[in-house]
């Protein structure tokens, strides 16, 4: 009996060969673009939760002026932190810790230097908590000794070719480092892509890196502590800030310390650290698996809708099984299984869709799925499969094996087959979905252009940065000699230098300030930044009011400029200028308050700037040229820096590039939703399709006649147009306002963002109506231009 109704189905889809091909490719369109969707949030929720000790590790995250508004959330602890609280702490049973530089690091490769950019120093212990794959070597031999290192496959035949790695040497500054384990290449889910991983004390050798990171107010270290099973974890937080409060005494400005789940990490938007990927957004990822839901549904709404539709050609066929003794089970097998081969057919079509759109989704997010190996794919394409059988199988197939067969033989419509209420609510509910995705796409197009276009408050055009390391780092070398040399270039027009990136300064500090009227309970946070006195000139700031630092004034070494922002939020009182000001123990005055400019991505707010000159800690240079002698000017900062640091790479970037990097996401995002918002076009312009082709076969006779009484082709299309098209408009009005909502929910996230302009729902109207009349006149001129004789005579 099964095998019959196959034979049935079979022949069911051969026969209606246009229909077949647009349920199963449209449900294979469907099922494949949810699963890559699915795919990604599946990989984006589940970073590090591979791990064995994942369940029971943390990373303490710190929080400065806690107590008074929102503070400074940071994933870093001081050095000596760990020891002291696993000493004083008998909840944590062990912990590990890893510094990630700026910047890339060079490498000396028999005399090659590298630029690596994905390197990192941690604990000798690191693989005690977190788990790699072993290609070669052991990982007892990298804790023998500081020099030995740890690096990926694809790291090792970067540097060493088809060489075997293990026992290979590389220079890192002046220290041999010696290869003694080849991991793994990384899972796209961790938080740790680092491609060489190189033991702390390596940098802590050096003396006088040792005695800055063993400062208590410098936090540079990610802390990660694994605790004991059932741990009370508010009680251990509350211990951490105790054990920070009783070392600091009254320096401690309020600061507190949380514990995080590693598996939390990546979905934490408020914590960003350098050199880690970047984190997912809840709100995207929930948009994107409502995306993910409503492209399988709006397939199987398809495949409902033309089912349905073409019911009305088979009551005579149900009629006679059910005259001949069919039950009404029988009738509802036969059809599901019809539905269970389309969906067969559509999951086969569906792989191949995934083997060639995983490349793409890579492309789009920037990360690596396995296909073959990844039985995380298989599944999530079973629970589509299944989830799609179910929509497109039940209704249609119940509905049809309910007729009643003399009605039917009859010729009285019975079910609803000539009442398509329900497939114009159908039409109605997929085509508003369509709406609202190609919206919201061009919504997110026009926030990103916002952000690329926005004036930032300073000039970045034909500027690129550099840092020198911190090894070499001292005010006479600076000004004295790397500042003259590229000065005496023709080609460079200014140099100036910092002590950050004025793209993204992530540099706060608490606790050290004070000026007049100053409340002694308040420890504000504040962005401090090191400049040189052609700064503001460099970057063509503007002062609001009083001056900018001058070269020859001794003064103003201890003196400072403060934003706009500052002078806001700390309520520094009137007159401004010359209100003494005390930071970090240099006690000056206030001498100019500066134009607010974005120091970070506009999504962040204006935070409060200080900016401070003369120290010893510069280490970024911004070098401008004009665009005509850029590849000049790169050539002669190389020569330059080859000729002073020989031992390390150069490495630059330009200001306009550092500042694109900081909307990747927003990049990736409108590159995900024009892809998939044409993908559930195209699934509703099959539906669109399909239903037209039904509802001119059915009307065939009805056309013939209407042209030999004199109708136009013009007519007959209008006709045959204006039910659709009534459906679209309402789609479009239904649209308007839950994409509205929608892109005010998205649009939270964002401190700064696009005003959300009418000509984004008019577009998207347009578009939409374009694309289905299109699609219908296609459809409606073959037999608007058909003999009307043949038409007549089709039975």
């Amino acid at each position: 009996m099964v095998k019959n109704y196959f034979k049935i189905a079979w022949r069911n889809l051969l026969k209606n060969r246009v229909y077949s091909f647009i349920n199963i490719g449209g449900l294979a369109i469907g099922l494949a673009s949810s699963v890559l969707i699915f795919l990604w949030i599946q990989n984006e929720s589940n970073y590090d939760n591979y791990h064995s000790k994942a369940k029971n590790t943390y990373r303490i995250n710190s929080q400065f002026n806690s107590t008074v508004g929102e503070g400074a959330h940071w994933g870093y602890t001081p050095l000596k932190f760990a020891e002291y609280i696993k000493e004083n702490s008998p909840e944590i049973e062990n912990f590990t810790r890893i510094f990630i530089p700026y910047g890339s690091s060079s490498l000396n490769i028999e005399g090659q230097i590298l630029l690596e950019n994905k390197l990192a120093f941690v604990d000798k212990n690191w693989f005690d908590i977190f788990d790699y794959k072993i290609v070669a070597g052991a990982l007892k031999n990298f804790k023998d000794g500081i020099n030995n290192i740890a690096m990926t496959e694809t790291a090792a035949k970067k540097y060493f070719g088809n060489e075997n790695p293990i026992g290979k040497i590389l220079k890192y500054k002046s220290m041999n480092l010696i290869v003694e384990v080849v991991l793994k290449d990384n899972p796209s889910n961790t938080s740790f892509q680092f491609n060489v991983l190189v033991q702390n004390q390596v940098r802590l050798s050096n003396p006088e890196v040792l005695k800055d990171d063993s400062e208590w107010s410098n936090f540079n270290y990610q802390t990660f502590i694994v605790c004991k099973e059932g741990s009370n974890l508010t009680k251990i937080s509350s211990q951490l800030t105790a054990l920070y409060e009783k070392i600091r005494g009254s320096e401690t400005d309020g600061t507190q310390f949380d514990l995080e789940p590693i598996t939390s990490i990546h979905l934490d938007n408020l914590i960003i650290v350098e050199g880690m990927p970047i984190s997912a957004d809840i709100t995207t990822l929930t948009i994107f698996f409502v995306v993910a839901l409503f492209i399988l549904l709006i397939a199987c709404i398809n495949y409902i809708n033309l089912t349905t539709a073409k019911a009305s050609q088979r009551t005579k066929e149900i009629a006679v099984k059910k005259i001949v003794g069919a039950l009404k089970r029988n009738l509802f097998y036969q059809f599901f299984i019809e539905s269970i081969l389309t969906a067969f057919l559509a999951s086969l079509l569906a792989i191949a869709f995934i083997i060639f759109g995983l490349p793409i989704l890579e492309n789009l997010v920037g990360n690596h799925f396995s296909f073959v190996d990844n039985p995380i794919i298989w599944f999530i394409l079973m629970l589509t499969a299944i989830f799609s059988i179910l929509c497109i199988g039940i209704y249609p197939s119940f509905m049809m094996a309910s007729f009643q067969p003399t009605k039917l033989l009859n010729g009285i419509a019975v079910g609803g087959i000539k009442n398509a209420h329900f497939r114009k609510i159908l039409v109605v509910f997929q085509f508003t979905f369509t709406v609202v995705l190609l919206i919201f796409t061009f919504y997110i197009f026009e926030q990103l252009d916002y952000l690329q276009h926005k004036k930032l408050g300073y000039e970045k055009e034909n500027i690129f940065s550099f840092s020198i390391p911190f090894n070499i780092n001292n005010r006479d070398f600076v000004n004295q000699t790397i500042i003259p040399k590229l000065t005496s270039e023709s080609s460079i027009k200014d140099v100036t230098i910092s002590n950050m990136n004025i793209v993204d300064i992530n540099s706060s500090t608490s606790g050290s300030l004070n000026w007049s009227g100053k409340d002694s309970n308040w420890e504000p946070v504040v962005t401090p930044l090191l400049v040189a006195s052609n700064f503001k000139e460099f970057f063509n700031l503007e002062m609001v009011e009083g001056r900018f630092f001058i070269k020859t004034n001794t003064d103003d070494n201890n003196n400072v400029v403060l934003n706009e922002t500052a002078i806001k939020e700390l309520k520094i009182p009137k007159p401004v200028i010359d209100q003494p000001f005390e930071m970090h123990g240099r006690k000056g005055k206030i001498i100019g308050v500066v134009k607010d400019f974005h120091f970070h991505s506009p999504r962040e707010k204006i935070k409060p700037l200080v900016m401070y000159t003369n120290s010893g800690w510069y280490s970024t240079f911004f070098v401008k040229t004009t665009e005509e002698n850029i590849e000049k000017t790169i050539a002669s900062t190389e020569k330059i820096w080859k000729e002073l640091i020989p031992d390390l790479a150069f490495n630059y970037e330009f200001l306009n590039e550092s500042y694109q990097n900081l909307h990747k996401n927003e990049i990736n995002q409108l590159k995900m939703f024009k892809v998939f918002a044409s993908i559930v076009l195209i699934i509703s312009c099959f539906g669109l399709f399909g239903l037209s082709t039904f509802a001119i076969e059915v009307r065939t006779k009805e056309i013939g006649i209407r042209k030999v009484l004199g109708a136009t082709v013009i007519q007959i299309i209008e006709l045959l147009s204006s039910d659709f098209l009534k459906l679209i408009l309402a789609s479009i009005v239904f649209a308007i306002p839950m994409a509205l909502w929608a892109i005010n929910k998205w649009v939270q996230n964002y401190a700064y963002h696009a005003a959300i302009g009418g000509w984004i729902f008019f577009l998207a109207g347009l578009f939409i109506l374009s694309i289905a009349l299109l699609t219908i006149i296609l459809q409606s001129l073959k037999v608007a231009f058909a003999n009307p004789i043949k038409s007549i005579r089709i039975e």
